[in-house]
């Protein structure tokens, strides 16, 4: 009955596998790159407080108690710094061996299971070409396209606009270009923590494949060179 439909709850509903593993590709992206900057920002400060503590440890060697002080203070960002290369390495995503793929069809199947549409030319030889990227990094970072583009966030498009991808070949390239049908939303905030290390971890991914990202309100571009196929 109607009824029962409308009062089911998500704990009723089953849980689609692809849709699964795609947010948990989505999680771990974002944590990587979360632990990425985090490492980033505080190793320069890091490697200054180490410095200026060797320097004065040298200045002051005939001090002892000063000495055992800064011996502390080095042991201490040593201990900082290990743990963020620790976290660096707890967290580690897309790091796996580049392969070949077809960019299309892994975009693509992204982009249908959020309700999407493909642009293709007839003559699109994606099957027999492809390129080199690390599959786990690619899909993550087509998600997070989507995202800044508003599909399936709490600042997005209305329900019913849906993503499009355009594909095309060029000058031994592969284009990929993402956007939304319908009016894109202006309000999405992108000073949002989340939405910059969607943007980093994006971009990092399309860097990793010798090639760019370019991002604007309406669409997010990858331009990814063409590899001849194996075989």
């Amino acid at each position: 009955m109607p009824s029962t439909h409308l009062h089911s709850t998500p704990h009723d509903l089953p849980l689609d596998p692809e849709r699964e593993r795609l947010a948990d590709l989505e999680r771990r992206s974002l944590l990587a790159e979360q632990a990425r900057q985090q490492a980033h920002h505080l190793r320069t400060p890091l490697s200054v407080i180490k410095l200026i503590s060797e320097t004065l440890q040298l200045e002051l060697f005939d001090d002892r108690a000063y000495h055992e002080r800064l011996q502390r203070l080095l042991g201490a960002a040593s201990t900082l710094s290990n743990g963020l290369s620790d976290a660096v390495r707890s967290t580690r995503f897309g790091d796996g061996p580049q392969k070949r793929l077809d960019a299309l069809s892994v975009a693509a199947d992204v982009v249908r299971l959020y309700g999407g549409r493909v642009v293709a030319p007839a003559d699109t030889r994606s099957a027999a070409l492809g390129v080199e990227i690390e599959r786990d990094s690619f899909e993550a970072a087509v998600i997070h396209c989507l995202r800044l583009l508003g599909v399936g966030t709490d600042c997005g498009h209305p329900w019913g606009h849906r993503p499009v991808l355009e594909y095309r070949e060029g000058d031994g390239k592969v284009i990929l270009r993402l956007s939304v049908e319908g009016r894109p939303n202006p309000e999405i905030p992108s000073e949002r923590a989340d939405l910059k290390l969607m943007t980093l971890a994006a971009e990092r991914a399309a860097r990793d494949a010798g090639g760019t990202l370019t991002l604007t309100d309406e669409s997010a571009t990858f331009l990814l060179p063409l590899v001849a196929g194996s075989g």
